[in-house]
């Protein structure tokens, strides 16, 4: 699961910047996804990873940003997460192969909370 790995980083680099802020609690964090990139996990992943930080009960808010696939076929459509095998596409229509290396692009927009 890229997914853990991925959201992992960024809470890890979250938290070492919080240390350095006066922050007393975290009430909501803002992310953007790629539409491949499973809410689900995201979610789990955050709220495993933010037990017993200042993240620990934090809102979190997502922005899915869709990955539109346009094969050599004519065949158009957004790719989620259910129409990926790892980072690779194929086309139910064709075959062709197509790799989606911003599958599993998050990105962290904003943090609000309170200081101390």
């Amino acid at each position: 699961m890229h997914e853990y790995s991925i959201v992992e980083s960024v809470v890890s680099s979250l938290l070492e910047q919080l240390k350095n802020k006066n922050v007393r609690s975290v009430a909501e964090v803002r992310f953007r996804r790629g539409s491949a990139f499973s809410e689900d996990a995201l979610i789990q992943t955050y709220n495993t990873l933010s037990k017993g930080t200042l993240l620990e009960g934090s809102t979190i808010s997502i922005q899915t940003v869709n990955l539109d696939f346009k094969c050599v076929c004519g065949r158009s459509q957004v790719i989620n997460s259910d129409d990926l095998v790892g980072h690779m596409f194929i086309c139910p229509d064709c075959g062709a192969i197509k790799e989606v290396d911003e599958a599993h692009d998050m990105e962290l927009l904003e943090v609000i909370g309170d200081e101390k």
